[in-house]
């Protein structure tokens, strides 16, 4: 900075004659680097000092771009979060809908096994062929009991004096065929 006001103050008053006489070497100071090595190390230090910069700039370009990776990366990372809640919201209704379609299985199944019950109780042909003709024969046999009761009568004795003697008596004048007696018995 004073050389800075020096050059100032000389610029007002204009430029001076300095008569100085023959040129003194001046000899270096003991302990002080001669000019040659010190600027060679100065240089040596301004390019280094270059050279980190550079790279300095370089990383700083590469870490902004790295940032702007990582900030895409995060959007994406978002992305696809949001993606798997809503599959996840997804695979809970499409849970939700096979316990729906297992309960209406179930259901279904408990029905088809009372149907096959209902279905292993109904009588076959031979069967219901079988009870047709025991009707068939009962209704044969209807007007015979029909006749008989018709033709039912009592008769009685009753001996006071001696009572192993009464007797109570059910006779029919049109009794019933020998088959139709056997069928109504369940021979």
């Amino acid at each position: 900075m004073r050389e800075m006001q020096q050059s100032q103050v000389m610029a007002r008053r204009g430029p001076r004659q300095i008569s100085r006489g023959p040129r003194q070497i001046r000899h270096a100071r003991r302990g002080a680097y001669a000019p040659g090595p010190a600027r060679f190390v100065t240089g040596v230090a301004v390019i280094i000092a270059l050279a980190t910069a550079a790279f300095g700039v370089e990383a700083y370009v590469r870490a902004g771009h790295e940032q702007a990776r990582i900030a895409a990366l995060q959007t994406a990372l978002s992305g696809l979060q949001q993606r798997v809640a809503a599959d996840e919201n997804g695979a809970a209704s499409v849970r939700e809908n096979v316990r729906t379609v297992a309960a209406q299985a179930s259901s279904a199944h408990r029905a088809l096994t009372r149907f096959s019950w209902a279905l292993q109780s109904v009588p076959s042909e031979a069967q219901v062929a079988g009870v047709r003709n025991q009707l068939a024969g009962y209704a044969g046999c209807i007007p015979q009991l029909q006749s008989e009761i018709a033709g039912l009568s009592v008769s009685w004795r009753i001996n006071a004096r001696k009572p192993a003697l009464n007797f109570l008596r059910l006779y029919t004048s049109a009794p019933i065929s020998g088959s139709c007696a056997s069928a109504l018995a369940g021979r």
